[in-house]
């Protein structure tokens, strides 16, 4: 960003939150459209099948949520922010964005190769989704989520809901691939040990 985009970002005031704190949701979507940028601490975005919340992401310092909601033309979010930790988060208003879009091509640039990014991510989360079998879907998963060592923690109730099969057919495709050397599990850790066939595995 350019140093006038910097100076005008620190003189915005930043709000705290504390664990379990709605940090944006549904109720406030209407009267606040904005980026939110996280500045320190951990939040979970949460969305709604049915009546049943899904976590969608986890976020971090240096993150950010509402990209994509900032120009939307519905009235009603998608998603809810919840802090997961004690956070403070920037709030950029719609109207402020655009002046800065405006002004700094860098930020322009740097906000479209964020979208595209998301939409990326949201076309792995559709294959996952309707992958033809419980092995795809969760190699698809674990790709995903696990870090940059290939390590994930791992809740396996969570996974089933989130891909929306039975605990017992998760665990049938663990085994399925621990037994063909993609990975290990290891009590709630999974250790990716094959990327390459977890991606083959990802696209039957």
């Amino acid at each position: 960003m350019s140093a006038k985009t910097e100076e005008t970002l620190l003189g915005m005031a930043e709000t705290q939150f504390h664990a379990g704190q709605s940090v944006a949701s549904g109720d406030d979507f209407d009267s606040f459209r904005g980026l939110g940028v996280m500045l320190s601490g951990k939040a979970s975005i949460y969305g709604r099948n049915g009546g049943k919340r899904v976590l969608l992401n986890r976020i971090s310092s240096g993150e950010v949520f509402g990209a994509a909601t900032v120009f939307f033309s519905e009235r009603e979010a998608v998603s809810t922010v919840i802090a997961a930790s004690k956070c403070h988060v920037l709030f950029i208003e719609r109207s402020a964005l655009e002046t800065i879009i405006e002004n700094d091509f860098a930020v322009a640039s740097a906000y479209i190769a964020f979208l595209s990014e998301r939409i990326y991510f949201l076309n792995r989360k559709i294959i996952g989704f309707t992958a033809k079998n419980a092995d795809a879907a969760l190699a698809d998963y674990l790709l995903r989520a696990a870090d940059e060592n290939g390590e994930l923690s791992v809740n396996m109730s969570r996974i089933a809901s989130t891909l929306d099969i039975g605990r017992t057919t998760l665990y049938r495709a663990v085994d399925a691939l621990e037994a063909e050397g993609a990975i290990t599990h290891d009590g709630k850790k999974i250790q990716i040990l094959e990327r390459e066939l977890l991606e083959r595995k990802s696209r039957e």
